[in-house]
């Protein structure tokens, strides 16, 4: 679990940060993807798992689901921008070299 929360601090510090780096898309993809195979993992283990385990899983899963959409037309923003920055860039490019 303590990797779990650990995750979730990361991912709540990255959609905190005033501006969003570059690389932002891809670090709340690995961030949330970490988070996913985490509580899989948890979820799978059916020894130490308790009904008051899964329930704060459920409760934190909910948690962050409601920041990432309460933080939705930010990173929506971002994506669109990072999307046009890499077309702008393959244009540059193609023309570069032709």
């Amino acid at each position: 679990m303590d990797e779990l929360t650990q995750l979730e601090q990361q991912i709540s510090s990255l959609l905190a940060a005033d501006e969003y780096n570059d690389d932002f898309p891809e670090q709340l993809q690995k961030l949330v993807a970490a988070r996913h195979q985490q509580v899989t993992q948890l979820l799978r283990d059916q020894k130490s798992l308790s009904r008051s385990k899964f329930d704060d899983i459920q409760a934190r899963t909910q948690d962050l689901k409601q920041l990432l959409e309460q933080n939705s037309a930010r990173i929506r923003s971002k994506l669109l921008s990072n999307q046009k920055a890499k077309k702008s860039v393959a244009v540059y490019q193609m023309i570069r070299n032709n």
